[in-house]
C-alpha cells in the first residue's frame, strides 16, 4: 500500500473516531482526552516526533533537550484540542453565538476597511494554533473568508467543501496549482478575504533564508498581491490556559517594488516568510511541529 493511501485511511479514521466523541461527548472531555494523549504520544518514537524535535534544534540550537520535549508535547496537546473543537463545530455542537464566544479578535478594524470597499485581500497566516477556528469565527462576524484546502482521499468527495459552506465559507479546493491559482484570483476580486498558510515546504517554492538554511517557499502570496492588487494581511490565532482563544489581525505587510519578477518574488516572499519566523519565535507551543518544513534544504 502507498503512503498516500495509507495516509488517506488514517486520516478518514480519525475523523470519523473524532465526529463520534463529539456526538456523545461534551468538549470540556475532549481538552482531557487531548491532553492525555499528548503526554502519553509525545514519548513515543516514531517518524513524526523525530521530525518534531529536528526541527526544534534547527529552530532553538541552544535550548535544552527537556525544553524541546516540553514545547513538542504543547504543541501536540493544542492540535489535538483544535482537532476536537473542529470536530464538535462541523457536528453541529455549537450555535454561531457558542463558537464567537470561544475566541475574541484585536485589530478587526483592518478587515472593516476592506469589507466596506468590497476589497479582497490575502490573510496571511501559518500553521499556527487553531486556524480553522479563526475562519470560522470571523465568516461568523460577517467577513467574506474564503479558504485554500485539499481534501483527503478516503473522504466522501467534497467532504469539508460541504462543511465549510454551512459554516458561511468559501471553500477553495486544490486539485492542481492552474486550477487553484485561478481559483484564488476569482475570489479575490469578488472581494474575498482570502486565507493562505505560507510555512510549509513546496517543491516548485522560491528558495529563502529560514532560520539560517535555504529552503523552498510557495511565493503564491506575493505574486497574487502583486497580480490582483491586492493587500497581504497577516492574522493568528493563540489558545490560553483556559481553552480560550485570541485572534490577532494585523496590518498589512507592504510590498517592495523589484526591477525583475524574479527578484520581486524572492525579496517579498523572504518578508513574509520573516514575519512566519518571528510569529513561531514568539509562539512556539502554537506551531505544527510535525512537518518537515526543512527536507528540501539546498
Amino acid at each position: 500500500m502507498s503512503t498516500k493511501k495509507s495516509g488517506g485511511k488514517v486520516t478518514f479514521r480519525l475523523v470519523k473516531f473524532l465526529l463520534f466523541l463529539t456526538r456523545v461527548l461534551p468538549l470540556r472531555f475532549g481538552y482531557g482526552f487531548s491532553s492525555f494523549i499528548a503526554f502519553a504520544g509525545s514519548g513515543v518514537r516514531w517518524k513524526r516526533s523525530k521530525i518534531a524535535m529536528n526541527n526544534l534544534d534547527i529552530v532553538f540550537p541552544e535550548k535544552t533537550v527537556s525544553w524541546k520535549k516540553a514545547i513538542y508535547r504543547e504543541s501536540l496537546r493544542n492540535m489535538l484540542k483544535s482537532f476536537y473543537e473542529f470536530a464538535y463545530i462541523i457536528n453541529g455542537k455549537c450555535t454561531a453565538d457558542e463558537v464567537l464566544k470561544m475566541a475574541d479578535a484585536s485589530g478587526l478594524e483592518y478587515l472593516d476597511e476592506l469589507k466596506a470597499r468590497n476589497q479582497g485581500a490575502i490573510l496571511y497566516s501559518g500553521h499556527f494554533g487553531n486556524f480553522p477556528l479563526m475562519i470560522i469565527w470571523l465568516a461568523f462576524k460577517g467577513y467574506p473568508i474564503a479558504a485554500v484546502y485539499k481534501e483527503a482521499s478516503n473522504l466522501p468527495d467534497d467532504f469539508f467543501g460541504n462543511h465549510m459552506k454551512k459554516l458561511n465559507l468559501t471553500p477553495l479546493t486544490y486539485k492542481s496549482e492552474a486550477s487553484l491559482t485561478l481559483s484564488v484570483i476569482r475570489a479575490l476580486k469578488e472581494g474575498k478575504i482570502v486565507l493562505i498558510q505560507n510555512d510549509q515546504s513546496h517543491p516548485k517554492g522560491i528558495y529563502i533564508d529560514f532560520f539560517n538554511k535555504s529552503v523552498p517557499s510557495p511565493a503564491g502570496p506575493a505574486l497574487l498581491a502583486k497580480r490582483v492588487g491586492v493587500p497581504v494581511i497577516p492574522a493568528y490565532i493563540c489558545r490560553d490556559s483556559n481553552n480560550h482563544h485570541s485572534i490577532t489581525i494585523l496590518p498589512e505587510i507592504p510590498l517592495k517594488e523589484e526591477e525583475d519578477q524574479e527578484t520581486f518574488l524572492r525579496v517579498n516572499t523572504q518578508i513574509q516568510i520573516n514575519w512566519i519566523a518571528g510569529l513561531l519565535l514568539k509562539h512556539p507551543n502554537e506551531w505544527l511541529w510535525l512537518h518537515n518544513r526543512w527536507k528540501r534544504e539546498r
